[in-house]
């Protein structure tokens, strides 16, 4: 029944015209990457007058997808028709009975909302309203309620058309992926890191997922993880690079002989950076993302994110540090990702009983220091 469906952008439309130009290229390329990777079926996109139309008779299926891709605010299953006012009536009066079935309702209240994008067709846009309005009085049991409905008829007029639709579906917004570049997202396997790589994306930021290995069972968990944050991830290239560190036993072994087990976690936090920092230069990318949320555990606070910060000149991004675990749990909840994190992972033996809660720099590089014979230092650009 539908032919269409309607792409909804928010913040892009405040850009310049040459820069929006540019986002809503990227943003339909990530659309079409999108319907194609997931077998759907489409004859155009193109972008109009601040939207993004998908010539698509598979429309229901389409705005399932696109859901997901970035950038998208709402979405709006819709038929394209000649802006002809029988017609538009006509078309109205259809969706609308559809809409009363779905919702099994007998005498619905409901809204048009008409808007002329172009200025072509005679009538203004509360006329359209009240003509439209008035044909489904005539032809369905219902009642007119501007403001407590059940059901919103929308109409927009551009070039000669009219696309009509009864619904419109709320979208994650931001950015489209391949916008603002590309990040490292250390990714452990645990509820917080995949948020924290999720809100970048969403962010319009390309991610390359970086896991540290642990073992067998805690890597396929993370393989999964991927693989649902990458269904959002249309306009992204990044897959997932696995590191075996080789000397943390060395530096677990040496800590242990000077009885400062205590600081296992900042020390491996600190080698995760290092590693992540020499993928991100081979990419190309512009800084690294950390699941940290202040004060969540004893890694994570200021002194101790202080000096694992200090493993790299690039700039790290923690976009959960204000978040607390409840706000963290809904959001990877909603993304799918959270009972995937909450799996079973291999057992981490040389976490210490009491680690450092508020580490000192100064101590941390006497450690290295004494660790690997050198002070620890940045990696240089």
């Amino acid at each position: 029944m539908f032919n269409v469906v309607i792409v909804r952008y928010g913040e892009i439309g405040t850009k310049s015209r040459q820069t929006r130009r540019w986002f809503e290229n990227i943003l339909m390329n990530n659309i079409r990457e999108a319907l194609i990777s997931e077998e759907i079926d489409f004859k155009k996109v193109e972008a109009k007058h601040g939207r993004i139309l998908v010539k698509t008779n598979k429309a229901r299926e389409a705005v399932d997808v696109l859901g997901r891709v970035f950038g998208i605010v709402s979405l709006s299953p819709a038929m394209e028709i000649d802006a002809e006012l029988d017609k538009i009536n006509k078309t109205a009066l259809k969706l609308f009975r559809r809409k009363k079935r779905d919702l099994g309702l007998e005498r619905p209240r409901f809204r048009v909302t008409a808007r002329r994008i172009t200025k072509e067709f005679p009538l203004k846009s509360p006329e359209v309203q009240a003509k439209v309005g008035e044909y489904i009085l005539e032809n369905e049991e219902s009642e007119v309620d501007l403001h407590s409905y059940d059901i919103e008829v929308g109409v927009e007029l551009m070039e000669g058309k009219a696309y009509v639709f009864v619904d419109k579906i709320y979208s994650w917004g931001g950015l489209p992926i391949g916008t603002q570049g590309k990040v490292v997202a250390l990714l452990s396997g645990g509820i917080d890191s995949p948020v924290a790589a999720f809100l970048m994306m969403k962010r319009g930021v390309e991610v390359i997922p970086v896991h540290i290995y642990m073992g067998e069972k805690t890597l396929e968990k993370v393989r999964r993880i991927w693989n649902q944050l990458k269904r959002y991830g249309y306009g992204g290239k990044g897959e997932l690079i696995v590191i075996k560190p080789e000397n943390r036993e060395k530096i677990i072994e040496k800590l242990r002989e000077m009885k400062k087990e205590k600081y296992t976690c900042v020390f491996c936090k600190y080698m995760m950076v290092r590693h992540a920092d020499r993928i991100a230069r081979e990419f190309g990318a512009k800084g690294i993302v950390m699941g940290d949320s202040l004060g969540q555990v004893a890694s994570q606070t200021l002194e101790n994110m202080y000096i694992v910060s200090q493993a790299t000149d690039l700039p790290i991004y923690r976009p959960l540090v204000g978040l607390d675990k409840e706000e963290i749990v809904r959001i990877a909840k909603e993304i799918g990702t959270f009972e995937l994190s909450t799996l079973p992972e291999d057992e981490i033996p040389f976490i210490p009983k009491h680690p450092v809660i508020r580490g000192s720099w100064e101590e941390f590089r006497k450690l290295y220091r004494a660790v690997f014979g050198e002070e620890p230092r940045k990696r240089q650009c």
